[in-house]
């Protein structure tokens, strides 16, 4: 079983590594021939958060490079990155918030002990 420190913090690793990781699609954005990446979570079996990265196998537009020769673009989705950070930002603001919850618990309990 998983604590809930435990499950807390690795809320916040997974929000951590959704968010740099669109970061790192979002710089990429312009670089020919680049293939963003999907964050994806899932539930560990011990109550924790894996986060999966794989790669969007999807072809970004042709374009032609002005060489006589075309190219192609990335196929970063500004708006699907835009969603994946606000998925992160609430993953981690609720992580937060359970950890929160857990100290201000533990607080209150050992005040009624004492």
């Amino acid at each position: 079983m998983i604590t809930p420190v435990s499950s807390s913090i690795s809320g916040i690793n997974a929000a951590l590594q959704m968010q740099a990781n669109s970061a790192h699609n979002v710089t990429n954005a312009n670089t020919d021939g680049y293939k963003s990446r999907v964050a994806s979570t899932e539930e560990t079996k011990t109550g924790g958060v894996k986060v999966t990265i794989s790669e969007n196998k999807q072809p970004g537009p042709v374009y032609d490079n002005g060489y006589g020769k075309t190219a192609e673009h990335s196929n970063v989705d500004y708006a699907r990155e835009r969603v994946s950070q606000i998925n992160a930002r609430s993953l981690f603001a609720a992580s937060v918030a359970s950890l929160k919850t857990y100290q201000e618990m533990t607080e209150t309990v050992i005040d009624l002990m004492a």
